[in-house]
């Protein structure tokens, strides 16, 4: 079978085994992008010719080009398509773990800077729904309006990545989906009168955005954040971790970010968070013992043991704390402080 035709069967099989479009077309795409370069520089067309070899150049060639991130997912379509899919498990190649990145989140002023860049209620809706819904831009983009429940204050996702399949809304963005339902453009589609999201100029008004992409959302957001005047660079995905950061610092119960995250496991939701050295020296500043400004650097240190002691902060934290209140101290030390 050549890799053409593998392709082909691979496309219908991903859409028997995997339910969203993104999965099916980001493993399609990986196996692709795998199969051209294998043709390419090994000269190879048919996957009875594939050997472990050709596989484990494919990755020393990812690796050399691509991100250790980007890889993780390049590389488990890869395998994917050779193990699960092809049944050769000869031709697997190691994934390298996830490396964490500590993005440079929004703060809550910032957060609220975005917010009030929004000009009208299809802009305000979508800015509530990434703050306090969590939502991704697919998730957005394939809202129905038959799938919200005031009364119970849910609204429920037909197709969701991770966990459960509603979030409980926030007064706020009940509130923001009332005012834009009279706003809505009227669809002009029979197949789109359930969705809520309706684009509303250019070239796709009267259509819901387009199944499995959130392009409308992406850059609904890159255009608030111009009107904010941001230098930096803000995108949906910047979002979300801005305000599991901004929850776990403000001191919200973890599970209850978790749940608003709708994670399965709350080594998830931590792995959004993204505090930085100024957070924790604002820590420092809102929690601390009384008149901590006036306490020596070893005083401060000892506040921060008897707060890791009684299980108000944890290892990791104090650590951390100790590294900023006493940066020049030597590694030896630590153990007096541990």
């Amino acid at each position: 079978m050549d890799f053409e035709q593998a392709l082909q069967e691979y496309k219908r099989y991903l859409h028997r085994e995997y339910r969203k479009d993104s999965t099916r077309r980001n493993y399609h795409r990986f196996a692709e992008q795998a199969l051209e370069w294998i043709g390419e520089n090994k000269g190879k067309h048919s996957i009875e010719e594939l050997t472990a070899e050709d596989t484990g150049d494919f990755k020393a060639w990812c690796v050399d080009r691509y991100k250790v991130n980007g890889n993780v997912g390049r590389l488990h379509a890869l395998n994917n398509f050779t193990c699960k899919f092809l049944g050769r498990k000869d031709l697997r190649v190691s994934v390298p773990r996830t490396v964490p990145v500590n993005k440079a989140v929004m703060s809550e002023k910032e957060l609220e800077r975005y917010i009030n860049a929004t000009k009208d209620p299809l802009e305000y809706l979508i800015a509530i729904l990434e703050i306090d819904g969590l939502l991704r831009p697919t998730e957005i983009c394939m809202l129905k309006i038959s799938n919200i429940d005031f009364e119970n204050q849910k609204l429920y996702l037909d197709d969701t990545k991770t966990g459960d399949n509603y979030i409980i809304m926030s007064p706020r963005l009940m509130k923001a989906i009332k005012d834009y339902l009279p706003y809505r453009r009227k669809p002009r589609r029979k197949e789109d009168e359930d969705r809520l999201i309706i684009i509303p100029k250019g070239s796709h008004r009267g259509f819901a955005p387009q199944k499995g992409r959130g392009d409308f959302v992406y850059n609904t957001t890159k255009r608030i954040a111009a009107r904010a005047g941001f230098e930096r660079s803000i995108y949906p995905y910047l979002i979300k971790p801005s305000v599991i950061t901004n929850d776990l610092n403000n001191r919200v119960n973890p599970k209850i970010v978790q749940r608003k995250a709708r994670h399965r496991r709350i080594e998830s939701t931590l792995r959004y968070d993204h505090s930085s050295d100024e957070m924790v020296r604002e820590y420092f500043r809102k929690y601390t013992v009384d008149n901590v400004d006036t306490l020596k650097p070893e005083e401060k240190v000892r506040a921060m043991l008897d707060r890791m002691l009684s299980g108000e902060i944890d290892r990791e934290t104090f650590k951390t704390s100790i590294d900023i209140l006493m940066p020049q101290r030597h590694r030896e030390k630590d153990i007096a402080y541990i």
